[in-house]
C-alpha cells in the first residue's frame, strides 16, 4: 500500500499526504502506510557498517602494522591488532541493531484516518501533530526515508561500497604516478616499500571488510527473523485490519464476477429451454455465490470485531465503514437478488405457458418434449426459490 510518487496535496494543518492515500481514506476510512520494514533496518546497518569501515580503515592498518613491528614482527601481535578492533565494531554494531530494532518498533505502521495518525502505536489527532515532529525526524534521519517518500539508504550504501573499493585498491595508480619522474635505486625501494605497506593494508582491510560481510549477514539475518516476528505479534490488529479490508476487496471482485457468470447462463439457459448441462452451471454459479458471500459476511463482522476491540476503535467512523460496505458487498447482491427474482419470475411464467401448451397439444412426442421441459424448470425454481431467501438473510447481516 506504499505510495512513494503520486502527486501530494498540501495539507497545511498537519502532513503532506500523498492524494491515492486520502482517497483511501476516503473510501473506506483506514490506509496502513507500511513506513519502515526489517529490510530497511538491516540496510542501515549495513550502510553505517560501511560508513565506519570508510572512517577506520587506515588508522586500524596503521595501528596493527605500528604493533606488529614494535612487537619485533609477531603475527600473533598482528592478528590480536585487528581481532581487537574487530570486536569493538561487533559490539557498535551489536548496540546499533538494538537502537534501529527500538525505532522499528514505532515507525513500521503509520495507520491514518481522516481525521487521526497512529505512530508508534499511539493514537493522536491529526489537527495537532507536535508530538510527530521529532519521532518522523528522528526515523527519516536514521532511515534516509521521509515519510510518504522514498528510501535513499540504497544510494548511500552504493556510495560507500564504491568508496571503500577506491580506498583499497585505487592509491596504486597515484603511488606510482607520484615517482614516475625518479629512476634513482633508492626511489626505486621507496615505492616496493609504500607498495608493500599499502599492499599489507589493503589485505588487511579487505579482509576485515569480507570477513565482516559473511559475519553480519548471518547477525543481521537474525535480527531481521525477530524484527518480523516482533511486527507480527506486535502490529497483530493493525495488520490483521489491513488484510481483512483486502480480503473484502477480493469478495467483491468476486462476487460482481460470479454476477457477470450467472447472468450469462441463466440467458442461455432461458434461450435453450433449460436444458440439463446449462442447469447443473446455473445450479454451481448459485453455489459459488452463496459460498463466497458467507466467506464475504464472515469477514464484515470478523474486521467490525476486530476494529471495536483494538487500540484504533477510537480512530473508527463506522458511517464511512458501512458505506463503503454497502457498495463493496451489499450492491454486488443487492443486483444478484435482483438477478434472481426476476428470472424466478420468468420461470413462474414460462411453467404457466408451458402447462397450457400441455393441455391444448394432443400429439404425444410433442407433449414428452414440453413436459421434460416442464421438469427441468420446475427444479430451478426450486433452486432459486431456496437460494433467495438465504440471499435476503446475508443482506440483511450486512445492515
Amino acid at each position: 500500500m506504499k505510495t512513494r510518487t503520486d502527486d501530494i496535496d498540501s495539507n497545511p494543518q498537519v502532513l503532506q499526504i500523498p492524494k491515492s492515500i486520502q482517497d483511501d481514506i476516503m473510501d473506506k476510512w483506514f490506509h496502513l502506510y507500511k513506513w519502515i520494514s526489517p529490510d530497511e533496518v538491516k540496510l542501515s546497518i549495513e550502510r553505517d557498517f560501511l560508513h565506519t569501515i570508510s572512517k577506520i580503515g587506515i588508522p586500524l592498518a596503521v595501528i596493527s602494522v605500528l604493533a606488529w613491528l614494535i612487537s619485533g614482527l609477531n603475527i600473533f601481535i598482528f592478528f590480536v591488532t585487528i581481532a581487537l578492533w574487530v570486536l569493538l565494531m561487533f559490539l557498535y554494531l551489536f548496540y546499533l541493531s538494538i537502537r534501529r530494532s527500538s525505532l522499528l518498533s514505532k515507525s513500521a505502521f503509520v495507520v491514518m484516518t481522516d481525521s487521526s495518525i497512529s505512530l508508534g502505536w499511539k493514537v493522536h489527532k491529526l489537527s495537532d501533530i507536535s508530538w510527530l515532529e521529532s519521532d518522523i525526524s528522528q526515523v527519516s534521519k536514521t532511515f534516509e526515508e521521509d515519510l510518504f517518500w522514498e528510501s535513499k539508504l540504497s544510494g548511500s550504501k552504493k556510495t560507500l561500497t564504491k568508496a571503500i573499493m577506491d580506498q583499497l585498491f585505487g592509491w596504486y595508480g597515484m603511488i606510482l604516478k607520484g615517482f614516475s619522474g625518479s629512476r634513482s635505486r633508492d626511489s626505486e625501494k621507496a615505492i616496493l616499500l609504500i607498495i608493500a605497506l599499502y599492499t599489507l593494508y589493503a589485505a588487511i582491510m579487505a579482509c576485515v571488510y569480507f570477513v565482516w560481510v559473511l559475519f553480519l549477514w548471518v547477525l543481521w539475518t537474525l535480527i531481521t527473523w525477530i524484527n518480523k516476528k516482533y511486527l507480527i505479534k506486535k502490529g497483530h490488529d493493525v495488520i490483521k485490519i489491513n488484510e481483512l479490508f483486502a480480503t473484502l476487496d477480493r469478495s467483491s471482485e468476486d462476487i460482481y464476477g460470479e454476477k457477470q457468470n450467472l447472468e450469462l447462463v441463466l440467458t442461455q439457459a432461458y434461450n435453450n429451454n433449460w436444458k440439463d448441462g446449462l442447469l447443473l452451471e446455473i445450479n454451481q454459479w448459485i453455489n459459488h455465490i452463496n459460498s463466497k458471500t458467507q466467506d464475504a459476511i464472515e469477514s464484515v463482522i470478523e474486521l467490525k470485531d476486530t476494529i471495536e476491540k483494538s487500540r484504533y476503535n477510537d480512530m473508527f467512523s463506522f458511517p464511512v465503514y458501512n458505506a463503503w460496505i454497502k457498495k463493496q458487498i451489499w450492491k454486488p447482491l443487492e443486483q444478484i437478488l435482483a438477478l434472481l427474482e426476476k428470472n424466478l419470475s420468468i420461470l413462474i411464467q414460462t411453467s404457466k405457458e408451458i402447462e397450457i401448451q400441455i393441455s391444448q397439444t394432443e400429439r404425444i412426442e410433442y407433449k414428452s418434449g414440453l413436459e421434460l421441459q416442464l421438469q427441468r424448470i420446475e427444479i430451478q425454481k426450486r433452486e432459486i426459490e431456496k437460494f433467495i431467501p438465504e440471499l435476503q438473510a446475508s443482506l440483511e447481516k450486512l445492515k
